[in-house]
Parts: structure tokens; sequence; C-alpha cells
């Protein structure tokens, strides 16, 4: 992409960027170096959410907009594990969420959409590992500019419309030999660049609320409150069924699986997963 397309950071993004580096620098920095030599391709690094809500406006960004937040400290993140020489790419598990967050499946609506909570479940499916188009890149084939398009899971595959380039030169030149005819071609005239691409890879699991004493004793797990969610990167393959956890996750609506009509309004609510912690619970 052409240093135009670049877009620096607002002033919340550097505060929150600047939080970030505070707590893991204060906290983390004796793990990170420990990992020097692992060779997995990812790790999950956890971090405790109450080191988080003492970081001033960072607990807040994590609790308003958690999606975007914890790119900013993945970031930040990666910027350590390459200080310290660690060749992993790091994904940021937050864990021990407080009791405000814990919401049962039967209470979750549509307005509590990338909300973050907590659900105390038996897992009672996994499906086999499988993985999704995360990033996508595009070349015009007219001028050879890239453009990068961030694809949402579970969604019709994004694709740019037009080069902006091309229509920056049609605009200011306007003659039938400088304008780039890829600009009228019925189709957008791009090429995707699959070396470039990147995917993710995810599993959904199948969630039942369960409800339980405080000495732990299972009291009751439901068949009918059920939930979807979706774990990734080194979740995949971590987690067996049945069992009893508590998710930490970001409420998301998707399309009604079993619909193919584009224009279906209808949704289901879905988690994606930010930490799963096992819970001692005895039958």
């Amino acid at each position: 992409m052409s240093p135009k397309d670049e877009v620096a950071p607002t002033e919340t993004d550097q505060q929150v960027l600047a939080c970030w580096n505070t707590l893991i620098t204060s906290n983390y920095v004796d793990d990170i170096k420990h990992l020097k030599g692992t060779s997995d391709a990812v790790f999950g690094f956890t971090i405790h959410q109450s080191l988080i809500t003492k970081e001033g406006i960072l607990g807040l960004e994590f609790h308003e907009n958690p999606t975007h937040t914890l790119q900013l400290g993945t970031q930040v993140l990666q910027e350590q594990f390459d200080k310290y020489g660690v060749r992993m790419r790091p994904v940021i598990r937050v864990i021990e969420f407080g009791d405000e967050y814990l919401r049962q499946v039967d209470d979750l609506r549509m307005r509590d959409r990338n909300y973050l909570v907590c659900l105390d479940v038996k897992l009672n499916d996994i499906s086999h590992p499988y993985g999704w188009l995360k990033k996508a890149v595009y070349e015009c084939k007219d001028c050879g500019t890239g453009v990068v398009k961030m694809q949402r899971r579970a969604r019709e595959r994004e694709s740019p419309s037009t080069c902006r380039p091309c229509l920056l030169k049609a605009v200011d030149y306007m003659r039938d030999d400088e304008v780039p005819w890829g600009l009228f071609s019925p189709r957008p005239n791009f090429k995707m660049i699959l070396e470039e691409c990147k995917y993710e890879d995810i599993q959904d699991i199948s969630m039942r609320q369960i409800t339980y004493n405080k000495d732990h004793h299972l009291i009751h797990c439901s068949a009918k409150n059920e939930i979807i969610g979706t774990v990734s990167d080194d979740l995949v393959g971590d987690l067996t069924a049945p069992a009893y956890v508590r998710v930490n996750g970001i409420v998301r609506v998707q399309p009604i699986p079993s619909r193919n009509f584009s224009k279906d309004t209808r949704r289901v609510l879905s988690i994606d997963v930010l930490s799963v912690e096992e819970l001692p619970i005895s039958e």
C-alpha cells in the first residue's frame, strides 16, 4: 500500500498503546524472556484483566471496544517479542475477569453485541479445525497498486471496487489515451495476491449453560440454553469435550447457518472466545 493509505494512530490509540507498553514491561518482561527459543508459531499470552483495569484509559477502552484494544495490545506485545528475540506470533488471552462480566446464556440479547461476557458452561461438542480468510490482498491490474481488505468471518468476501490512483489519474487527465480502462470494466480490475493473504485457524464449540452451588457441585446442565463459540489460533486443538469451563469472550451476531439468502436479516448470537478457564465442577 502507498504511504498515503497509512493512517496515524489517534490520540486515544496513542494513550492506549502507552498503557499497554507500561503494563507489559512492568509485569511480563521476565515471562517474555523465558519464551526465547520456543518453536511454536503462535503463543497464547495470558494477561490478567485486573491489570488492564488498573491502567486508566486502557481499562475503559478494553471494556468499550475490546477487539480494537486487543489489536493495539498485540502490536505492543509483538514489539516486545521481537526485542527479546522470541520468534513467535503472540495472541493476548485475557483471564480472570471480574464477576460483573458473568452472564447467563439465556440472558444474552442482540443489544449485547460486541460486549465482553463470561459464561460458565459445559463444552458439549467441538468441530473439526478449519480456517477463514482474515486479510485479503489485491493488486490493480492497471497500475499495480496494492489494496488490503480486512474480512469478516461468516460474511461474503469483500473486494475493492475502484483503484484510487487510477481514479485520480483519470480525473487529472481525462484524455482517452490516459484513462485506465479498468475503471470502466464491468467487473473490478483487481487480482488477488494469494501469497500475501492471511488466514486464521478456528474451531466452533457448542456450549450449554450450567448452574452450580458455592461448593462447585453441578446443579443443572441445560439442554435448551445452548450457544456456539469460536476459538482461534493457539486454542485450536487445545480443548476437549465434555468439560466444564468458564468462557471469556465477545458477543457477536452471525447469520443463521442454515440460511443461504444473501439479504436474509435474521441473526443468531455467538461468542468470539478470548480465553477458556477450567472450572472445578463435580457432578
